[in-house]
């Protein structure tokens, strides 16, 4: 089994929450995030039938946290700093990233069908911007 393959459930809310605020406080790395969030963003958990949304995008998020600009090449990310570049995130970045999600987690469990609604509706707007 690869370090890709998971057996396990997908987390819930409360699991990606724990990671997050585990970020956030510093008692976790970003790679140790990244890792983590790994089966369910790359692997076998990738195509796990998630119920709710949001729980997806945290797992993106957490898993995205570890990108680093390679010094001197415009554009060019990875993950993890190998010791060099710059994190694409700030501690900062991530600790609002944190409080935002949260808040569209509030709004989703107070209106789940209008919270759907509403995404759809942005989507739509943006391609048509796009085709404009």
């Amino acid at each position: 089994m690869s370090d890709l393959d998971t057996t396990s459930p997908p987390p819930g809310r409360v699991e990606v929450a724990v990671q997050w605020c585990a970020l956030v406080q510093g008692t976790v790395t970003r790679e140790a995030a990244h890792a983590w969030a790994t089966p369910w963003v790359e692997g076998d958990g990738a195509s796990a039938d998630f119920e709710d949304p949001l729980v997806v995008t945290a797992l993106q998020h957490l898993h995205g946290f570890d990108l680093c600009r390679a010094p001197g090449r415009p554009g060019v990310v990875w993950h993890g700093t190998s010791g060099e570049g710059e994190w694409c995130h700030s501690p900062d970045d991530i600790a609002s990233q944190l409080t935002r999600w949260q808040e569209k987690c509030a709004r989703y469990d107070a209106d789940p069908q209008g919270w759907l609604r509403m995404v759809r509706e942005q989507a739509s707007a943006f391609i048509k911007g796009e085709e404009d």
